[in-house]
């Protein structure tokens, strides 16, 4: 079951740009910052929406598509087989490193979505 919007990961052209813009000019929390990462990468929150930002240059002709939205669900292993039963195309679930694991699909016009059952010490809500 899906539980909510946990968290949205936005391609930007320019990572500092777009931290001066969430933080300063809409007042978001700056949770993160990592300029030399690779790619540079920051978090921004207000109350419970959290972006992260993500410098990402090959993509810059393409804004609009560099959204992926990542969706809690209770048990993503028990989504994953429901979704497979349906005949939809999914990955293999995984476990990564920022906290959770997930599944991830394309929905008609090519947009991203995750599903994320996050680790209860990552979890965001």
């Amino acid at each position: 079951m899906v539980t909510g919007l946990d968290l949205l990961f936005l391609e930007v052209n320019n990572l500092e740009d777009s931290l001066s813009f969430y933080h300063d000019r809409l007042g978001f929390e700056i949770e993160s910052h990592n300029p030399v990462a690779e790619p540079p990468i920051a978090s921004v929150r207000a109350g419970s929406l959290r972006i992260t930002l993500v410098q990402q240059l090959e993509t810059m002709l393409k804004r609009g598509r560099g959204v992926h939205f990542v969706l809690g669900v209770s048990d993503v292993d028990h989504f994953h087989e429901r979704l497979r039963t349906s005949a939809v195309q999914v990955s293999e679930p995984m476990d990564e490193g920022w906290g959770g694991r997930f599944v991830s699909l394309q929905d008609p016009d090519g947009y991203r979505l995750f599903f994320v059952t996050w680790d209860s010490q990552n979890r965001t809500r």
